[in-house]
């Protein structure tokens, strides 16, 4: 299936994954990871199992952010 297809269907994901008391950022699906550490800069994060990880709440509010406002995405012309 191509990738831009199925970003729709990995957005309901998200919503999931903001369920788990700890997410972590490679939880995500590549398609949304530069657009949360676009989104998290300036952020107070920690480290945890050896891996970065996203509040809750700042999730949410990213979440948020992605239902009024779309995610970037790069898309690959070649």
């Amino acid at each position: 299936m191509n990738r831009l297809a199925s970003i729709s269907e990995r957005i309901d994901a998200l919503s999931t994954l903001s369920q788990k008391e700890t997410i972590f950022l490679n939880d995500l699906q590549q398609e949304f990871k530069l657009d949360l550490q676009n989104f998290i800069i300036g952020e107070t994060l920690y480290m945890k199992e050896g891996k970065l990880v996203i509040g809750n709440n700042l999730y949410k509010k990213w979440l948020e952010k992605i239902q009024a406002h779309g995610f970037d995405y790069e898309i690959d012309f070649k």
